[in-house]
């Protein structure tokens, strides 16, 4: 006798005790941030796409893969900087966007929609501490010459290493030859300088003369795809909400994931090391800079 599949079961059988009651109440509080970000650009007549993993939830699960505690969006340049432009004035109460350039210590090479209610950290080697976020990505246009693909992504990625030195921890792995160079980069490069040079890398191309869009999160081999694969924003089903995704989710996925329908084997760890949903990250900032000066 056959029996259909249901990838909610079998990601249950797989991984259930990542689908616990923390995970949920942290994907309750992302798709008010997706709800959020989908009001402004509905309003202001912005084009924005669920990515990666969120896409994935949404054709798989109709919603967050049950053990995902994050979520992508991604705009086309113009819109990105637009939106960025006009955060402070546009996202509603008790949001807010933070990315280089303009928010103080951020490490990343794209922007983030965050809480102001909660406090964030990630697994990583940074001490930059928001709330409880959806990474923005800007979509640039991409050319099809391979070889010039990857002398982009190259250059691309010496940049972002560079961002890398500039906020990681110089003493993480004890002092010595490698904390001296980290030093050194610190001293040399900016903050402010490098996330010029990453946006300047990134928008190399113009969408409008461009066969392949990217979003620089992945490899050159997987982040660059055919521009008619996103097309006009596709509304599909997002928990208890409609918002928008690629128009060509098939051959998106089927890039990215291969067979995206099966449920992995084996599933990241959580993405933070850090996290309270009821307290405000200014307050906790204040506070950790209090018991340090106590100290």
């Amino acid at each position: 006798m056959e029996t259909s599949y249901n990838p909610n079961e079998q990601a249950l059988a797989l991984h259930g005790d990542r689908v616990d009651a923390e995970t949920r109440q942290v994907q309750t509080r992302l798709l008010g941030i997706l709800k959020a970000i989908d009001q402004v650009c509905r309003e202001h007549h912005l084009t924005y796409y669920l990515l990666c993993g969120t896409m994935l939830g949404a054709v798989r699960h109709g919603g967050f893969i049950p053990w995902d505690d994050d979520a992508d969006v991604g705009m086309p340049r113009d819109d990105y900087e637009t939106l960025l432009a006009h955060a402070d004035e546009w996202m509603p109460k008790g949001y807010e966007v933070v990315s280089g350039g303009r928010t103080p210590g951020y490490p990343y090479p794209f922007a983030r929609v965050q809480e102001a209610g909660s406090t964030y950290r990630m697994h990583r080697s940074y001490d930059f501490v928001g709330g409880l976020p959806i990474d923005l990505f800007p979509l640039d246009g991409m050319i099809g010459d391979c070889g010039a693909r990857r002398r982009h992504y190259a250059r691309y990625k010496m940049w972002w290493k560079m961002l890398y030195f500039t906020h990681t921890d110089p003493y993480k792995h004890g002092r010595g030859f490698r904390s001296c160079i980290t030093l050194l980069l610190r001293r040399l490069f900016k903050p402010e300088l490098v996330h010029r040079k990453l946006d300047n890398v990134r928008r190399q191309w113009r969408i409008a003369d461009s066969p392949l869009l990217a979003d620089h999160d992945y490899r050159p081999e997987k982040g660059a795809m055919p521009k008619e694969w996103y097309g006009e924003p596709v509304p599909v089903k997002f928990e208890d909400c409609q918002l928008m995704g690629v128009a060509k989710p098939h051959e998106y996925l089927t890039h990215l994931y291969g067979n995206y329908m099966e449920i992995p084997s084996e599933i990241p760890p959580r993405n933070y090391r850090f996290l309270d949903l009821n307290k405000p990250w200014r307050e906790y900032v204040a506070e950790q800079k209090g018991n340090k000066e106590v100290k």
